[in-house]
């Protein structure tokens, strides 16, 4: 017979585990910038599978992905997903970061991590850098590294992303 200690530590663990569930994921508070100096933040993307691609103008290895990046963003039309590159020099100007992207050949949306908010948060150890979020904002994958041979592995993921909590 269950004590009325058990019965009472169940139930603080059940409100406990019901309570995280509905606390808003510290992805949609983290304060970014668009390109022209404006905060910007990631609310609008909630209850969207949301990929960010994290890049800086100097990595080669980050242009090296953006053709694959550029394709699953456009797999990602029409469905409950985007796209979004994270540059992560605070230091250039609109102009520098419009000329990194577009020699990059990076169609999608980009912001720009001034304070290393994203960074320090998910602790993103290197670019280029593939995060994948649930449309309730859990990271469900960090993958470091984008080449052509992971294209289809990404876009057979998609199922399980969407279906993601």
């Amino acid at each position: 017979m269950f004590s009325i200690r058990i019965v009472f530590t169940l139930f603080l663990i059940f409100l406990s585990a019901c309570h995280s569930s509905k606390e808003e994921s510290i992805l949609y508070k983290l304060k970014l910038s668009d390109p022209d100096g404006n905060s910007a933040d990631l609310q609008a993307y909630k209850g969207k599978v949301l990929l960010l691609d994290v890049w800086a103008s100097w990595c080669e290895p980050c242009k090296e992905a953006v053709p694959v990046l550029e394709k699953l963003s456009k797999d990602l039309q029409g469905k409950n997903g985007v796209l979004l590159g994270i540059n992560t020099e605070p230091e250039h100007s609109k102009e520098e970061h419009l000329k990194a992207a577009q020699e990059f050949g990076m169609t999608y949306p980009f912001l720009v991590d001034r304070d290393f908010a994203l960074i320090n948060e998910y602790k993103v150890e290197g670019q280029p850098a593939l995060l994948v979020f649930s449309p309730s904002g859990k990271l469900l994958k960090i993958q470091y590294g984008i080449q052509e041979r992971d294209y289809p592995k990404l876009r057979a993921s998609f199922s399980n992303w969407f279906t993601a909590p």
